[in-house]
Protein backbone atom coordinates (compact mmCIF):
# COMPACT_ATOMS: atom_id res chain seq x y z
CA UNK A 1 0.00 0.00 0.00
CA UNK A 2 1.21 3.34 -1.10
CA UNK A 3 0.38 6.39 1.96
CA UNK A 4 -0.04 9.90 0.00
CA UNK A 5 1.17 13.19 0.87
CA UNK A 6 -1.85 15.33 1.73
CA UNK A 7 0.04 18.26 3.49
CA UNK A 8 3.24 19.79 3.96
CA UNK A 9 4.35 22.49 6.75
CA UNK A 10 7.82 23.54 7.19
CA UNK A 11 9.98 25.69 9.26
CA UNK A 12 13.32 26.55 8.81
CA UNK A 13 16.53 28.51 8.90
CA UNK A 14 15.06 29.22 5.44
CA UNK A 15 12.37 30.87 6.77
CA UNK A 16 8.60 29.74 7.55
CA UNK A 17 6.61 27.76 4.63
CA UNK A 18 6.55 25.62 1.84
CA UNK A 19 7.17 29.08 -0.71
CA UNK A 20 9.87 29.76 1.37
CA UNK A 21 11.58 26.57 1.33
CA UNK A 22 11.83 26.37 -2.58
CA UNK A 23 12.83 29.63 -2.80
CA UNK A 24 16.06 28.81 -1.10
CA UNK A 25 16.04 25.44 -3.27
CA UNK A 26 15.54 27.62 -6.62
CA UNK A 27 18.18 30.61 -5.16
CA UNK A 28 20.45 29.61 -2.52
CA UNK A 29 21.44 32.30 -0.48
CA UNK A 30 23.66 32.82 2.98
CA UNK A 31 20.56 32.65 5.48
CA UNK A 32 23.12 31.78 8.47
CA UNK A 33 22.36 33.74 11.84
CA UNK A 34 25.71 34.81 14.43
CA UNK A 35 24.26 34.02 17.55
CA UNK A 36 26.42 35.64 20.39
CA UNK A 37 27.09 33.99 24.00
CA UNK A 38 28.91 34.39 27.49
CA UNK A 39 31.11 31.77 28.14
CA UNK A 40 33.76 30.65 30.85
CA UNK A 41 36.40 31.91 27.95
CA UNK A 42 34.05 35.33 27.28
CA UNK A 43 32.22 36.06 24.29
CA UNK A 44 31.86 33.93 21.74
CA UNK A 45 30.16 33.61 18.61
CA UNK A 46 28.39 30.51 16.94
CA UNK A 47 27.10 30.23 13.72
CA UNK A 48 23.33 29.07 12.86
CA UNK A 49 20.09 28.63 10.75
CA UNK A 50 17.27 29.30 13.02
CA UNK A 51 13.58 29.50 12.42
CA UNK A 52 11.52 32.65 13.22
CA UNK A 53 8.01 31.32 14.47
CA UNK A 54 5.92 34.85 14.74
CA UNK A 55 3.32 34.00 11.87
CA UNK A 56 1.92 31.44 14.78
CA UNK A 57 0.23 34.79 15.96
CA UNK A 58 -1.59 34.62 12.93
CA UNK A 59 -3.18 30.90 14.00
CA UNK A 60 -2.79 31.06 17.81
CA UNK A 61 -4.03 33.85 20.46
CA UNK A 62 -1.12 35.45 21.97
CA UNK A 63 -2.17 34.22 25.42
CA UNK A 64 -2.53 30.98 24.48
CA UNK A 65 1.03 30.57 24.13
CA UNK A 66 2.54 32.64 26.64
CA UNK A 67 3.90 28.90 28.28
CA UNK A 68 5.38 27.40 25.44
CA UNK A 69 8.55 27.52 24.74
CA UNK A 70 10.60 27.56 21.34
CA UNK A 71 10.33 24.21 20.80
CA UNK A 72 6.99 23.65 20.58
CA UNK A 73 5.98 26.62 18.87
CA UNK A 74 8.49 25.61 15.84
CA UNK A 75 6.44 22.38 16.31
CA UNK A 76 3.29 23.80 16.30
CA UNK A 77 3.56 26.16 13.49
CA UNK A 78 4.85 23.53 11.25
CA UNK A 79 1.64 21.37 12.06
CA UNK A 80 -0.70 24.15 10.88
CA UNK A 81 0.90 25.02 7.81
CA UNK A 82 0.29 20.89 7.07
CA UNK A 83 -3.05 20.62 7.75
CA UNK A 84 -3.95 24.03 6.41
CA UNK A 85 -1.50 22.68 2.99
CA UNK A 86 -4.04 19.38 3.44
CA UNK A 87 -7.79 21.56 3.53
CA UNK A 88 -7.77 20.10 6.84
CA UNK A 89 -6.89 23.65 9.18
CA UNK A 90 -10.77 24.42 9.72
CA UNK A 91 -12.67 20.97 9.02
CA UNK A 92 -13.60 18.49 11.60
CA UNK A 93 -10.57 15.84 11.86
CA UNK A 94 -11.71 12.16 12.58
CA UNK A 95 -9.44 9.05 13.80
CA UNK A 96 -6.02 11.35 13.09
CA UNK A 97 -2.90 10.27 14.97
CA UNK A 98 -0.10 12.37 15.81
CA UNK A 99 3.60 11.20 15.66
CA UNK A 100 6.49 13.73 17.07
CA UNK A 101 10.27 13.04 16.18
CA UNK A 102 13.05 15.12 17.74
CA UNK A 103 16.69 13.89 18.07
CA UNK A 104 17.78 16.21 20.59
CA UNK A 105 13.97 16.82 22.22
CA UNK A 106 13.71 19.88 24.15
CA UNK A 107 17.21 21.38 25.02
CA UNK A 108 16.61 24.78 25.64
CA UNK A 109 14.00 23.79 28.60
CA UNK A 110 15.99 20.97 29.66
CA UNK A 111 18.83 23.22 30.76
CA UNK A 112 17.35 25.99 31.72
CA UNK A 113 15.14 23.68 34.31
CA UNK A 114 18.48 22.08 35.10
CA UNK A 115 20.26 25.24 35.46
CA UNK A 116 17.33 26.79 37.50
CA UNK A 117 17.59 24.00 39.74
CA UNK A 118 21.63 23.97 40.64
CA UNK A 119 21.53 28.00 41.21
CA UNK A 120 18.01 28.64 42.74
CA UNK A 121 17.25 28.47 46.29
CA UNK A 122 13.98 26.52 45.29
CA UNK A 123 14.66 22.94 44.65
CA UNK A 124 11.76 22.29 43.23
CA UNK A 125 12.26 24.66 40.10
CA UNK A 126 10.13 25.88 37.73
CA UNK A 127 6.92 23.42 37.36
CA UNK A 128 6.48 25.37 33.54
CA UNK A 129 9.89 24.51 32.41
CA UNK A 130 9.48 20.80 33.59
CA UNK A 131 6.39 20.41 31.61
CA UNK A 132 8.01 22.13 28.59
CA UNK A 133 11.42 19.49 28.88
CA UNK A 134 10.10 16.47 28.36
CA UNK A 135 10.44 15.42 24.87
CA UNK A 136 6.74 14.64 24.24
CA UNK A 137 5.73 18.45 24.92
CA UNK A 138 5.95 18.78 21.29
CA UNK A 139 2.92 16.06 20.87
CA UNK A 140 1.27 17.04 24.08
CA UNK A 141 0.83 20.83 23.51
CA UNK A 142 -0.07 19.89 19.29
CA UNK A 143 -2.99 17.69 20.68
CA UNK A 144 -3.94 20.46 22.98
CA UNK A 145 -4.01 22.72 20.62
CA UNK A 146 -5.81 21.07 17.92
CA UNK A 147 -7.99 19.15 20.17
CA UNK A 148 -7.08 16.09 19.21
CA UNK A 149 -8.06 12.86 21.09
CA UNK A 150 -6.12 9.81 18.75
CA UNK A 151 -3.29 8.19 19.34
CA UNK A 152 -0.39 10.22 20.30
CA UNK A 153 3.28 9.62 20.19
CA UNK A 154 7.17 11.14 20.75
CA UNK A 155 9.56 9.50 18.61
CA UNK A 156 13.51 10.09 19.68
CA UNK A 157 16.42 7.97 17.76
CA UNK A 158 18.87 10.83 17.41
CA UNK A 159 19.36 10.70 13.30
CA UNK A 160 16.88 7.89 12.94
CA UNK A 161 14.26 9.55 14.41
CA UNK A 162 12.53 10.57 11.08
CA UNK A 163 12.67 6.98 9.63
CA UNK A 164 11.13 5.74 12.93
CA UNK A 165 8.57 7.96 13.16
CA UNK A 166 7.44 7.61 9.36
CA UNK A 167 7.73 3.39 9.96
CA UNK A 168 5.20 3.85 12.63
CA UNK A 169 2.93 6.45 10.75
CA UNK A 170 2.72 3.49 7.90
CA UNK A 171 1.55 1.41 10.41
CA UNK A 172 -1.15 3.05 11.65
CA UNK A 173 -2.57 3.47 8.62
CA UNK A 174 -2.10 0.34 7.20
CA UNK A 175 -3.55 -1.55 10.24
CA UNK A 176 -6.70 0.62 9.36
CA UNK A 177 -5.78 2.31 13.43
CA UNK A 178 -6.55 6.55 11.80
CA UNK A 179 -7.73 7.78 8.62
CA UNK A 180 -4.66 9.97 8.55
CA UNK A 181 -1.36 10.78 10.47
CA UNK A 182 0.11 14.19 11.37
CA UNK A 183 3.86 13.11 11.34
CA UNK A 184 7.12 14.92 11.38
CA UNK A 185 10.09 16.44 13.41
CA UNK A 186 11.23 19.32 15.23
CA UNK A 187 14.68 20.09 17.18
CA UNK A 188 16.28 23.44 18.40
CA UNK A 189 19.40 25.02 18.31
CA UNK A 190 20.08 25.91 21.99
CA UNK A 191 23.45 27.13 24.00
CA UNK A 192 24.54 24.02 25.30
CA UNK A 193 25.09 22.81 21.48
CA UNK A 194 26.63 25.73 20.30
CA UNK A 195 29.56 26.08 22.76
CA UNK A 196 29.96 22.28 21.90
CA UNK A 197 30.10 23.58 18.13
CA UNK A 198 32.46 26.78 18.89
CA UNK A 199 34.83 24.41 20.70
CA UNK A 200 34.97 21.46 18.59
CA UNK A 201 35.06 22.86 15.19
CA UNK A 202 35.60 26.72 15.29
CA UNK A 203 38.81 26.02 16.98
CA UNK A 204 39.98 23.72 14.38
CA UNK A 205 39.51 26.61 12.25
CA UNK A 206 41.18 29.11 14.82
CA UNK A 207 44.36 26.91 14.89
CA UNK A 208 44.52 26.60 11.05
CA UNK A 209 43.03 23.34 10.23
CA UNK A 210 40.99 24.51 8.09
CA UNK A 211 40.98 28.13 6.45
CA UNK A 212 37.64 29.02 7.32
CA UNK A 213 34.32 27.99 9.17
CA UNK A 214 32.81 27.38 5.71
CA UNK A 215 35.40 24.67 4.90
CA UNK A 216 34.80 22.38 7.61
CA UNK A 217 33.23 19.00 6.78
CA UNK A 218 30.18 19.69 8.06
CA UNK A 219 26.84 21.94 7.81
CA UNK A 220 25.91 25.08 10.36
CA UNK A 221 23.82 23.83 13.28
CA UNK A 222 20.29 24.07 12.00
CA UNK A 223 17.26 24.40 13.68
CA UNK A 224 13.50 23.94 12.50
CA UNK A 225 10.00 21.51 12.01
CA UNK A 226 8.48 19.96 9.65
CA UNK A 227 5.34 17.95 9.47
CA UNK A 228 2.98 16.10 7.06
CA UNK A 229 -0.37 14.96 6.94
CA UNK A 230 -0.49 11.71 5.28
CA UNK A 231 -3.62 9.70 4.28
CA UNK A 232 -4.24 6.07 2.47
CA UNK A 233 -3.62 6.06 -1.13
CA UNK A 234 -7.68 5.56 -1.95
CA UNK A 235 -8.42 8.23 0.01
CA UNK A 236 -6.20 10.71 -1.08
CA UNK A 237 -4.94 12.01 -4.75
CA UNK A 238 -2.11 13.77 -3.54
CA UNK A 239 0.81 16.29 -6.27
CA UNK A 240 3.04 15.81 -3.66
CA UNK A 241 3.39 11.70 -4.14
CA UNK A 242 3.13 8.80 -2.31
CA UNK A 243 5.36 6.87 0.31
CA UNK A 244 6.35 3.47 -1.13
CA UNK A 245 8.84 2.17 1.48
CA UNK A 246 10.57 3.11 4.98
CA UNK A 247 13.76 1.00 5.57
CA UNK A 248 15.72 1.05 8.93
CA UNK A 249 19.01 -0.70 9.84
CA UNK A 250 22.70 -1.02 10.05
CA UNK A 251 24.74 -1.54 6.86
CA UNK A 252 27.99 -2.56 8.78
CA UNK A 253 25.99 -5.35 9.99
CA UNK A 254 23.97 -6.22 6.64
CA UNK A 255 24.75 -5.02 2.94
CA UNK A 256 22.37 -2.60 1.60
CA UNK A 257 20.75 -2.95 -1.68
CA UNK A 258 19.71 0.32 -3.48
CA UNK A 259 18.44 0.26 -6.78
CA UNK A 260 20.49 1.76 -9.61
CA UNK A 261 17.41 3.57 -11.37
CA UNK A 262 16.62 5.85 -7.98
CA UNK A 263 17.57 9.47 -7.13
CA UNK A 264 19.06 10.14 -4.07
CA UNK A 265 18.62 12.73 -1.69
CA UNK A 266 20.87 12.03 0.78
CA UNK A 267 21.07 13.53 4.33
CA UNK A 268 24.53 14.81 4.68
CA UNK A 269 25.27 17.06 7.16
CA UNK A 270 29.11 16.10 8.20
CA UNK A 271 28.03 15.18 12.16
CA UNK A 272 28.35 11.16 11.32
CA UNK A 273 31.38 9.18 11.01
CA UNK A 274 29.18 6.53 8.67
CA UNK A 275 29.00 9.74 6.44
CA UNK A 276 32.26 8.61 4.42
CA UNK A 277 30.57 5.15 3.30
CA UNK A 278 28.09 7.12 1.06
CA UNK A 279 30.23 6.42 -1.91
CA UNK A 280 30.24 2.89 -1.48
CA UNK A 281 26.08 2.36 -1.25
CA UNK A 282 25.02 4.75 -3.74
CA UNK A 283 25.08 3.00 -7.18
CA UNK A 284 27.67 4.30 -9.21
CA UNK A 285 25.58 5.66 -12.44
CA UNK A 286 22.25 6.71 -9.79
CA UNK A 287 21.50 10.48 -9.73
CA UNK A 288 22.32 12.41 -6.25
CA UNK A 289 21.59 15.24 -4.55
CA UNK A 290 22.01 16.49 -1.09
CA UNK A 291 20.05 19.93 0.10
CA UNK A 292 21.96 20.19 4.27
CA UNK A 293 23.09 23.74 2.71
CA UNK A 294 19.68 24.81 3.32
CA UNK A 295 18.24 23.75 6.10
CA UNK A 296 21.65 23.14 8.50
CA UNK A 297 23.18 19.86 10.48
CA UNK A 298 20.09 19.04 12.79
CA UNK A 299 19.07 15.28 13.74
CA UNK A 300 15.88 15.35 11.85
CA UNK A 301 17.50 16.71 8.54
CA UNK A 302 15.42 13.81 6.69
CA UNK A 303 12.11 15.47 7.33
CA UNK A 304 13.42 18.29 4.94
CA UNK A 305 14.32 15.81 2.55
CA UNK A 306 11.23 14.39 2.26
CA UNK A 307 9.44 17.25 2.05
CA UNK A 308 12.07 18.92 -0.81
CA UNK A 309 11.50 15.13 -2.24
CA UNK A 310 7.72 15.79 -2.46
CA UNK A 311 8.54 19.14 -4.49
CA UNK A 312 10.40 17.60 -6.82
CA UNK A 313 7.26 15.81 -7.48
CA UNK A 314 5.25 18.15 -7.77
CA UNK A 315 7.07 20.43 -10.10
CA UNK A 316 8.86 17.20 -12.04
CA UNK A 317 11.90 18.33 -11.86
CA UNK A 318 15.25 18.16 -9.26
CA UNK A 319 16.71 21.23 -7.94
CA UNK A 320 20.49 21.63 -8.33
CA UNK A 321 22.83 20.58 -5.22
CA UNK A 322 25.14 22.75 -3.87
CA UNK A 323 28.85 21.02 -3.74
CA UNK A 324 28.63 19.24 -0.16
CA UNK A 325 31.52 19.55 2.03
CA UNK A 326 30.89 16.31 3.80
CA UNK A 327 30.88 14.19 0.63
CA UNK A 328 33.10 13.07 -2.05
CA UNK A 329 31.30 14.62 -5.12
CA UNK A 330 34.00 12.79 -7.39
CA UNK A 331 32.46 9.38 -6.44
CA UNK A 332 29.05 10.57 -7.03
CA UNK A 333 26.59 11.72 -9.84
CA UNK A 334 25.56 15.10 -8.22
CA UNK A 335 22.84 16.97 -9.72
CA UNK A 336 24.62 20.27 -9.79
CA UNK A 337 21.51 22.43 -11.71
CA UNK A 338 17.86 21.68 -11.97
CA UNK A 339 17.17 19.15 -14.26
CA UNK A 340 14.11 17.09 -15.11
CA UNK A 341 12.74 14.52 -12.47
CA UNK A 342 12.09 11.62 -15.24
CA UNK A 343 10.58 8.13 -14.13
CA UNK A 344 12.75 7.09 -10.74
CA UNK A 345 11.48 7.42 -7.85
CA UNK A 346 13.57 9.67 -5.29
CA UNK A 347 14.95 7.76 -1.95
CA UNK A 348 15.79 10.14 0.90
CA UNK A 349 18.86 8.36 2.61
CA UNK A 350 20.20 8.99 6.11
CA UNK A 351 23.62 7.27 7.15
CA UNK A 352 23.86 7.62 10.97
CA UNK A 353 25.61 7.54 14.01
CA UNK A 354 26.87 3.44 14.13
CA UNK A 355 26.57 2.62 10.24
CA UNK A 356 22.92 2.99 11.37
CA UNK A 357 20.41 3.74 8.05
CA UNK A 358 17.21 4.97 7.05
CA UNK A 359 15.45 5.48 3.63
CA UNK A 360 11.91 6.56 2.72
CA UNK A 361 11.04 6.09 -1.04
CA UNK A 362 8.49 8.90 -2.29
CA UNK A 363 7.03 8.20 -5.73
CA UNK A 364 5.08 10.45 -8.22
CA UNK A 365 1.82 9.57 -9.27
CA UNK A 366 2.69 9.20 -12.29
CA UNK A 367 5.00 6.35 -11.53
CA UNK A 368 1.69 4.91 -9.26
CA UNK A 369 0.03 4.82 -12.68
CA UNK A 370 2.41 3.25 -14.83
CA UNK A 371 3.21 0.53 -12.26
CA UNK A 372 -0.55 -0.44 -12.03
Amino acid sequence: MKISIKGIGVLGGFGAGLAMLEQALIHPKKMVTTVSMESSKGQIEVPALLADTSDLASYVEKKALRRAGHYIRMALLSSLYALEDAGMLETERHRMGIIVATGYGATCNTFDFQHSMIDSDDPCGSPTKFANSVHNAAAGNISLFLNEMGPNLSVSQYDMSIPAAFMCALQWLKEGRVDTVLVGGVDEYCKVLGYYWHNRYNGKAREGKANSVNALKHAIIGEGACFFVLAREEDCVSPYGYIEDVQIGNFQRGRMRLPESMIYFLGADGYSESEKYYGDVIPARARVASYTHVYGGVPIGPAFDIAIAALSVRSNSIYGSLQNPAIDADQLNMVKKGEPLGPGPICCLKLGAGGAFGWLTVTSQKVQENSS
